[in-house]
């Protein structure tokens, strides 16, 4: 048997990401299995949107990072803005459809990278 959450009690645990994030965290972008890191992107001021809902939690503004690896981006993790406190581990990446959507999903050194959009979604997925 499958477990869903009533939908109010996972907007407030995908709050409480954002109350635990803070300010100006910082989104790195791997090839598979973490085995490289090819770049990192600064959320905005306040990560994510105000509050979740339907239990999907929407970052704000990211602005554009520079690549400093080369291969094909396939994973995501957030960073509070110190860099080392791990939010959020386990984010796809991906063109559509995934959790961290940019505009190709191939680096290479000194490329832009641009987040298209990115959500979170809280339990029930």
């Amino acid at each position: 048997m499958t477990i869903a959450l009533n939908t109010t009690l996972r907007n407030d645990r995908a709050d409480e990401i954002t109350a635990f994030t803070g300010a100006s965290a910082k989104l790195r972008f791997y090839t598979a299995a973490y085995a490289t890191q090819l770049a990192e992107c600064i959320c905005d001021a306040t990560a994510f949107a105000p509050a979740a809902s339907g239990g999907i939690l929407t970052l704000n503004a990211i602005s554009p990072g520079v690549a400093t690896g080369v291969g094909t981006a396939a994973a995501a993790r957030i960073y509070k803005s110190d860099g080392t406190t791990l939010v959020i581990n386990g984010l796809t990446v991906g063109i559509t459809a995934s959790n961290i959507n940019i505009t190709n999903t191939t680096f290479g050194i000194g490329d832009t990278v641009t987040v298209t959009s990115a959500t979170i979604t809280e339990g029930n997925a």
